[in-house]
């Protein structure tokens, strides 16, 4: 079970990568990058969010079998963004989510910390609702992401510390305003495996790191 467990990790991440190819050939056959008025033909953003997690993440890690006592955390990243028109763009990104530890002390081993992150790789496809000429603009936006999720810590049983890390392909679903050189948006993340590798149950477990970033930009011409 191990080995196919390894094996299914390496196929995850084929479809974003496979997705990511093909954009690039797009890019290619599109020629040069649409460019009008004020905006330029690319850029570079820059983003900055406050994430908030749900599912096992944020359970109780003394209550429930699986949860990891999280709270919240911080996501830091950047995009490159390729416009197709005044409308529609695609950027591959990366994102690191760092988020609160949970720590304390027990009486048993005494300090204890869980400390879980996630590093995205990412596709998103993006699209502008109103004029280029509107000075505020909302946007709707699909992307997927190889996530590689990360934790250290102990097994609920407090026997035995672990430092392990999974990968999966994960979705977002991404809304918000773009103003001038800034955007602020709201993006879930559909963040989910399975995997013998965290805490010690003695099966092969599903877990939910599904998460809501408040997030903000600042967009880099170039």
């Amino acid at each position: 079970m191990p080995r196919s467990m390894s094996l299914r990790n390496f196929r995850q991440p084929l479809l974003p990568i496979g997705l990511a190819l093909l954009v690039s050939g797009l890019m290619f056959l599109s020629g040069p990058p649409a460019a009008a008025g004020s905006r330029p033909p690319s850029q570079v953003v820059v983003e900055f969010g406050y994430v908030n997690p749900y599912g096992d993440l944020a359970d109780d890690f003394f209550s429930t079998e699986k949860g990891f006592g999280i709270k919240s955390g911080i996501e830091l990243g950047f995009r490159w963004r390729y416009h197709f028109s005044g409308s529609l763009s695609i950027s591959p990104s990366f994102h690191f989510v760092d988020y609160k530890n949970f720590s304390g002390e027990n009486d048993e081993i005494g300090e204890y910390r869980i400390q879980p992150t996630t590093l995205l790789y990412g596709l998103e496809l993006l699209f502008f609702l109103m004029d280029e000429d509107t000075p505020i603009r909302p946007f709707v936006a699909g992307s997927a992401a190889v996530c590689r999720n990360r934790t250290e810590g102990y097994w609920k049983t407090w026997d035995k510390v672990f430092d392990a890390s999974v990968n999966c392909l994960g979705f977002g679903l991404r809304a918000g305003v773009h103003i001038v050189g800034l955007e602020f948006s709201a993006v879930y993340n559909f963040n989910r495996f399975d995997t013998w590798r965290f805490f010690n149950t003695g099966y092969e477990e599903s877990y939910n790191w599904d998460n809501l970033v408040l997030r903000a930009g600042w967009i880099i011409p170039f």
